[in-house]
C-alpha cells in the first residue's frame, strides 16, 4: 500500500507526444529511403533516416527533436497485439506479418516486452558532440506505431489503419498497433536535450538486437546517423507567450458542482409525455427502433475501478477526496449519443443511435444534454451517463460527487482486442465532439475498445467534512438509470477500497493495490 500524492494525470502512450519544435531537412533523402529501393517483395521492417543533416530549434537551452528517422514496413504490414488475462498477469506481445491473405504470427520473448508499451529498452539514442564526448545516451520503448505516419512505397497502403500510439492506462487490457504496408512511422517523438551550448551534435539511433531479431531487421538497417544542427528557435527576443511549449489533451478536468441528477425512467423517454420521445426536430419516424434493439447493434458498458486518488483542500478549504474514473465500451458496437436542440433553450432531446456493420440501424430517445457554461468547458454535457459515490461497508453512500454530465469522447485505450473495436476514432476533440453553444446538433461515442477519463477534482470530488476515519469504497456506476441500451448491465459498477486518515485540513488517504495493480505510481514506475 502507498500513501497517494496529487499530481496531474499521465495518459501514457509511447509515441503520442506533440513536439513543438521546428527540423528542417537540409540534404536530399537518403537512398534506402526510397519509394521501392531495397524491397525484397518477402516483407521487411528498416529503420530509415530522412536526411543526413537536420536542423533543431532550441527554446532557451532545450532541444526538441521532431520525427526524422523512420521504422518503414516494405512490401507487408506488420501488426503488433499485446494483452494479458488478468491485470497482475504478464502482457503477451505477438508480431503478425500480413501479406496479402497470408497472416504469420510470432510471439516475442517475456524479456523484450515493455507491458503495453512496445519493446522493453528497444531503441538507443546517443548524441556526441564535435569532440567526441557522449551528451546523451538513453534507452526508451520502441513503439512500433506513430502519429505522423509517411508513405514510402507506391503501390503501398494509401492511409493509416493502427492506432497512433502504443500504450494505455493502468487498467489497459489489450492494445493493438501496427505498420501498414509501404508505411512508416517515428522512431522518436518526444526526444528533448540540454543543448548546453552545444551547436551541432552527431545523433544515432540503433534497435537493440534482441528487438531487431525478433523484428527481422536486415543488419544493415538497425541504426542510423544524422548530423543535428541546433538553431535558436526564438531569435531576437525569445519566446514570450508560450512559444515553443507543449501541450496536450488527456483525461477531463473538474470545475464546479454541476448540481442534482435529475433521473428520468426509460418508459417516459419513449413516450410522449411532456413533450418528451419526440423525434429530432419534427422528423419523420423512419430511424426509430420498435422494441429491443438487436445485440449485434448494441455496446457494452464496462465500470474500471477509480485510480489516481489523492485527497486536497479544495480554494473553500474543503477537504476533498479527489480520483479519476473511467467507463469503457467493450462492444460490439459503438455507443452513439446524438443531440437534437429544443428549439432556442440550452437544452438537447438525447437519442442513442444504433449501429451495425458501419451502418445505423434503429434509435431511441434517451436522456438530455445541456449546454455547460464554465471555465475550460463551454461545451455541450450528456446528463445520464454515470454516478460516483464513496460507501461504506454496507454500501451506504457518505459522499457523492458533485459530476453531473459528460462530454463523452474516447481518452483511453482500454481493450483493442475486442470485437468490433476501433482502431483509430474518428473525434478525440473535446470541441468537434460536443459542440458550441450555438449548435443544432451533436454526437458524443465511445467507440468498442475505448474508455472515457475525466478527473475528479475541486467540488466534482468527495467531500470529506463529515466522513469520519476508516475504510470505505469509490462506487463507479456506468449507465446508473438504465436508459442507455446495452448487451447487459452486469458489469456498470466497479468499487475501489480506500482507507481515509488525518485530520481536518490534512487528511490523508492510502490506496491498497487492486487485483495487483498499484495504480498510485506513475505508470512509466511500473
Amino acid at each position: 500500500m502507498v500513501k497517494s500524492r496529487t499530481r496531474a494525470r499521465q495518459l501514457v502512450s509511447a509515441g503520442i507526444g506533440l513536439v513543438a519544435a521546428a527540423l528542417v531537412v537540409t540534404t536530399t533523402v537518403t537512398a534506402n529511403s526510397g519509394a521501392a529501393s531495397g524491397t525484397t517483395g518477402k516483407g521487411t521492417l528498416k529503420l530509415v533516416a530522412a536526411a543526413d543533416t537536420v536542423e533543431v530549434a532550441s527554446y532557451e537551452g532545450v532541444a526538441y527533436v521532431e520525427p526524422s528517422v523512420w521504422l518503414a514496413a516494405y512490401d507487408a504490414a506488420f501488426e503488433f497485439r499485446a494483452s494479458h488475462t488478468a491485470y497482475d498477469k504478464p502482457v503477451k506481445l505477438t508480431k503478425t506479418v500480413i501479406r496479402g491473405k497470408k497472416r504469420t504470427t510470432t510471439t516475442a520473448p517475456a524479456s523484450i516486452v515493455d507491458g503495453m508499451k512496445g519493446f522493453k529498452d528497444g531503441l538507443r539514442v546517443t548524441l556526441k558532440n564535435k569532440a567526441g564526448k557522449v551528451v546523451l545516451d538513453e534507452s526508451r520503448p520502441l513503439c512500433p506505431g506513430g502519429y505522423d505516419r509517411q508513405r514510402v512505397q507506391t503501390d503501398g497502403a494509401t492511409g493509416p489503419v493502427y492506432p497512433e500510439f502504443c500504450g494505455g492506462n493502468w487498467f489497459t487490457k489489450g492494445v493493438l498497433y501496427g505498420i501498414e504496408r509501404g508505411m512508416a512511422v517515428p522512431t522518436v517523438s518526444d526526444l528533448e536535450f540540454e543543448t548546453k551550448g552545444e551547436t551541432a551534435l552527431t545523433m544515432t539511433l540503433s534497435v537493440s538486437k534482441p528487438v531487431a531479431d525478433f523484428l527481422g531487421l536486415p543488419k544493415a538497417s538497425r541504426s542510423a546517423k544524422q548530423n543535428l544542427v541546433i538553431v535558436d528557435g526564438c531569435p531576437e527576443g525569445g519566446c514570450e507567450g508560450g512559444e515553443g511549449e507543449m501541450s496536450t489533451h488527456s483525461a477531463h478536468g473538474a470545475d464546479e458542482d454541476q448540481g442534482a441528477r435529475t433521473v428520468v425512467p426509460r418508459e417516459s423517454l419513449e413516450g410522449a409525455e411532456d413533450g418528451r420521445g419526440r423525434l429530432p426536430l419534427g422528423g419523420g419516424a423512419g430511424g426509430t427502433s420498435h422494441g429491443k434493439p438487436a445485440k449485434s447493434s448494441l455496446p457494452d458498458l464496462v465500470s474500471v475501478p477509480a485510480w489516481q486518488i489523492s485527497t486536497a483542500v479544495d480554494e473553500e478549504g474543503t477537504d476533498r477526496l479527489n480520483f479519476a474514473a473511467n467507463e469503457w465500451n467493450a462492444g460490439p458496437a459503438p455507443m452513439v449519443v446524438e443531440g437534437f436542440r429544443r428549439g432556442t433553450s440550452p437544452v438537447m432531446d438525447a437519442y442513442q443511435m444504433f449501429y451495425r456493420g458501419g451502418k445505423q440501424v434503429g434509435m431511441k430517445r434517451t436522456g438530455t444534454m445541456e449546454f455547460h457554461e464554465a471555465p475550460e468547458h463551454n461545451h455541450w454535457h450528456f446528463l445520464d451517463f454515470a454516478k460516483y459515490e464513496l460507501v461504506d461497508a454496507k454500501d451506504k453512500v457518505v459522499s457523492t460527487s458533485g459530476k453531473q454530465s459528460w462530454c463523452l469522447v474516447p481518452t483511453d485505450p482500454v481493450d483493442l482486442t475486442v470485437p468490433g473495436a476501433t482502431l483509430r476514432p474518428g473525434q478525440t476533440g473535446l470541441e468537434s465532439a460536443c459542440g458550441s453553444k450555438s449548435a443544432l446538433w451533436l454526437r458524443e461515442t465511445l467507440p468498442s475498445g475505448w474508455g472515457d477519463t475525466y478527473d475528479q477534482s475541486q467540488t466534482q470530488a468527495f467531500d470529506l467534512t463529515k466522513v469520519k476515519n476508516g475504510t470505505y469504497r469509490i462506487k463507479v456506476t456506468v449507465n446508473p438509470d438504465g436508459n442507455l441500451y446495452e448487451t447487459t448491465r452486469s458489469n456498470n459498477v466497479s468499487h475501489r477500497t480506500v482507507i481515509v486518515g488525518g485530520k481536518a485540513g490534512a487528511r490523508t488517504v492510502t490506496v491498497p493495490p487492486y487485483q495487483g495493480v498499484d495504480t498510485e505510481t506513475w505508470w512509466n514506475e511500473r
